[in-house]
């Protein structure tokens, strides 16, 4: 997926995006390029940029973390990392039950997460998702099996992971699993800058941000003859 978008005070200004699996460095700039222009913006007009940092694949990650540390290195500006599991979670504000997303991953494993929507917090609020568990890297036939035997919440799954390995989730968890409505299974930007948003409001401004590095959760895989 490459997307890039426009937020202020929560509002999409304007966003795009393209659901490829390569050829990211080719498509980044011109859908940054799209969605300035559309906006009569320039990049210097952003305060505050955000990227997504994983886990996911390797080249992807790697093409769009140097092309936004190269934006806010070169424009001064602060540059904030949001995991990727994190911003798919975002777009299920108000979800009862638990939520998690799926990413898929290498052989028969995939990327996951388990968050709750607090009841009552506002879209809006930092507070409003909490994350229950680490990042894994799993099977997913573990986590369907997990679940089975010691859950009887509802669970909404979302992501292309979810997608990939929906017939086994909703074999063993029946009704109790429910998929995201296609709009809501891909990691789009305008999720990222709204957690990267919450994340800086939580910092009460202090932009003294950690250095931004992908979230792997395992080593990327690299064969060597």
């Amino acid at each position: 997926m490459v997307s890039a978008a426009v937020v202020e005070d929560r509002r999409i200004l304007g966003e795009a995006g393209l659901n490829i699996r390569q050829g990211h460095m080719e498509h980044l700039l011109p859908v940054v390029d799209q969605v300035l222009s559309g906006l009569g913006m320039a990049l210097q007009d952003i305060d505050v940029f955000a990227v997504s940092v994983g886990p996911g694949s390797f080249t992807s990650l790697r093409v769009g973390i140097a092309t936004a540390k190269a934006f806010a290195h070169t424009l001064r500006k602060p540059l904030i990392g949001v995991p990727t599991l994190d911003a798919l979670a975002e777009g299920l504000h108000g979800t009862p039950g638990l939520i998690c997303p799926v990413l898929t991953a290498r052989a028969q494993e995939v990327y996951a997460s388990f968050y709750v929507s607090v009841p009552g917090a506002p879209v809006w609020a930092p507070e409003g998702m909490k994350r229950l568990s680490g990042y894994l890297a799993v099977d997913p036939r573990r986590i369907a099996d997990r679940l089975q035997n010691d859950l009887r919440a509802r669970v909404t799954f979302t992501g292309e992971g979810a997608l990939a390995w929906w017939d086994v989730l909703r074999e063993a968890l029946g009704d109790r699993a429910a998929l995201a409505e296609p709009a809501q299974l891909w990691p789009r930007a305008a999720l990222v800058a709204t957690v990267g948003q919450n994340a800086l409001e939580q910092r009460q401004g202090d932009t003294r941000l950690p250095a931004i590095r992908a979230l792997y959760v395992k080593p990327p895989a690299i064969r060597c003859k």
